[in-house]
C-alpha cells in the first residue's frame, strides 16, 4: 500500500517551500529551549538535594553532638552521685563504729566502776533498725549486771508491743513474734547480755510504745526486783534510748 500525499497539500508545499526552514528553525529552538529548560530544573534539584543532604549532614552531627554531652553529663552525674554515696556511706559506717565504740566503753565503765545508786542490774538500751527486708525490724537490748561480785544473774525477759488495731488497744509479745521461747526468755547474765532477734508486725497493728519488763534475783540478799522502761515507737528512728 502506498502513501498518498493530498495534491492541495503537494500544491502547499511547492508554494510555501520557503517556510520549511523557518518551521524547522522554530523546531529546533522549542527543542532546545525545553531542554535548557529540563538540565535548568535538573540542576536547580541537584543544587536543592546537595544542601539538604549537607544540612542532613550537619543535624546528624549536632545530634551526635548533643547525645556526646548528653552522655558525657549523665556519665559526671553518675560518678558523683555514687561518690555522694559512697561517702555518705562511710560517713554512716564511721558514725556506727564510733557508736559502737562509744556504746561498748560505756558497758566496760559500768561493770569496772558501777554507779552504787543505779542497782546491780540495769536495762542499759534498746536498739532498733530496718531488718532484713522491707516491713522487718532487727532489735537489739543489752542488760548489764554492774555487781563483780556475782558470777552470774537469772533474769526474764519480756518486750511488749504496745500500740492500736482497728481502733483498740492491743499489746503483743515482740520475744514471740521474733520467735523467743519461753525459754529463750529466761536468761542467765555474766557481767552483760545483749538480747536480739528479727520481727515482723502483725497486719494492721499501728505500734505506739515499747515496754521492756526484767525480773531478776540481782536484789539485795538474792531477793527478786523487777525493771521496767517504756520507749516510744518510732518507725523512723533506728535507736530508741
Amino acid at each position: 500500500m502506498k502513501l498518498r500525499i493530498s495534491p492541495a497539500l503537494t500544491l502547499w508545499f511547492r508554494q510555501n517551500w520557503w517556510l520549511l526552514p523557518l518551521i524547522l528553525l522554530v523546531a529546533a529552538l522549542s527543542w532546545g529551549l525545553g531542554n535548557w529548560q529540563l538540565l535548568r530544573q535538573l540542576s536547580q534539584y541537584q543544587q536543592q538535594s546537595q544542601l539538604n543532604s549537607q544540612q542532613l549532614q550537619q543535624s546528624e552531627q549536632a545530634k551526635t553532638d548533643a547525645l556526646r554531652q548528653r552522655d558525657f553529663i549523665a556519665t559526671e552525674l553518675a560518678v558523683e552521685k555514687n561518690t555522694n554515696q559512697l561517702l555518705q556511706q562511710d560517713i554512716k559506717e564511721q558514725q556506727q563504729k564510733l557508736f559502737d565504740l562509744k556504746k561498748e566503753l560505756a558497758v566496760y565503765q559500768k561493770i569496772v566502776a558501777p554507779v552504787p545508786e543505779s542497782g546491780t542490774l540495769v536495762i542499759d538500751s534498746f536498739r532498733l533498725q530496718p531488718g532484713s527486708a522491707v516491713g522487718r525490724f532487727q532489735f537489739s537490748v543489752l542488760l548489764i549486771e554492774q555487781n563483780k561480785q556475782k558470777k552470774q544473774t537469772r533474769a526474764q525477759l519480756e518486750i511488749k508491743l504496745k500500740g492500736k488495731r482497728k481502733k483498740k488497744s492491743v499489746e503483743v509479745d515482740l520475744l514471740k513474734l521474733a520467735g523467743f521461747s519461753n525459754k529463750a526468755k529466761r536468761l542467765v547474765i555474766k557481767n552483760f547480755r545483749t538480747v536480739e532477734g528479727e520481727f515482723v508486725l502483725p497486719a494492721s497493728f499501728v505500734p505506739e510504745k515499747l515496754l521492756i519488763r526484767l525480773s531478776s534475783n540481782s536484789g539485795q540478799g538474792g531477793s527478786s526486783i523487777i525493771l521496767t522502761k517504756e520507749l516510744a515507737w518510732d518507725g523512723q528512728s533506728e535507736i530508741l534510748d
